[in-house]
């Protein structure tokens, strides 16, 4: 992965500061077709809601939980923390669970969630399932798509793959911000531009916060004229 800039470091903690619809479209503004893509398109349980919103850069794989377990689960298991543990950066992990919604196992609970925060991880995003919830460090953010009480079989079926979290297609490497909300994709490349993108959508949304403020009674007209201003700003 290609090192962080000091002024891509400094970008990073300031989006920090603003929750993922924010970022979302913020993002939209630079690319329009991100209206549709780029993001999880479904409700997910958060484990942190507290917690200020992560970014961090994708570490993938696939798992399963409800296939007998192979001969090669040690291994395969071996090879995924060794490939979780390398990389001196934000991470955060994001795994696709093949078993989606008919998932029998979570993958991600107190054990798991302690072992990937001092592997360096901010947090994860799976489409499967996570459980000890009163146990999971309150430092460690997860967003998952189902809640179970057991393991399953859990096993690694594939890592550092593409990976589908509810509509959101996540290569290795990708930059993204979640929060209580779900989770977004940042092109490396919008990077540098998305503060001011940020700043120009806040500015955007103040022209109706402003007159709603300023405004008690308002006639119809009077707040389709300022709607209008707002949507061509």
């Amino acid at each position: 992965m290609k090192l962080l800039t000091k002024r891509e470091k400094k970008i990073i903690e300031y989006i920090r500061n603003y929750d993922t619809p924010t970022i979302s479209n913020s993002l939209e503004l630079l690319d329009p077709t991100l209206r549709s893509k780029g993001h999880t398109q479904k409700t997910m349980h958060c484990i942190n809601p507290s917690l200020k919103p992560i970014i961090g850069f994708a570490k993938t794989a696939i798992i399963t939980s409800r296939k007998k377990k192979n001969t090669n689960i040690i291994k395969n298991r071996d090879k995924y923390y060794e490939y979780m543990f390398e990389g001196n950066y934000p991470k955060i992990c994001v795994i696709e669970d093949k078993d989606k919604t008919n998932t029998i196992g979570a993958w991600w609970g107190e054990l798991n969630a302690s072992i990937h925060l001092n592997f360096g991880f901010v947090g994860a995003i799976t489409n499967g399932a996570m459980r000890d919830l009163q146990e999971i460090n309150r430092k460690f953010q997860i967003l998952s798509g189902e809640i179970r009480v057991g393991h399953g079989y859990n096993q690694i079926h594939k890592i550092n793959c593409n990976v589908d979290i509810f509509n959101m297609k996540v290569r290795p490497d990708d930059l993204i911000h979640a929060d209580i909300h779900g989770a977004v994709i940042i092109k490396r490349d919008f990077l540098i531009e998305l503060p001011l993108a940020i700043k120009k959508m806040i500015k955007k949304e103040k022209i109706i916060f402003d007159f709603l403020r300023k405004n008690k009674k308002f006639s119809k007209k009077q707040f389709l004229d300022k709607y209008k201003k707002f949507i061509n700003s």
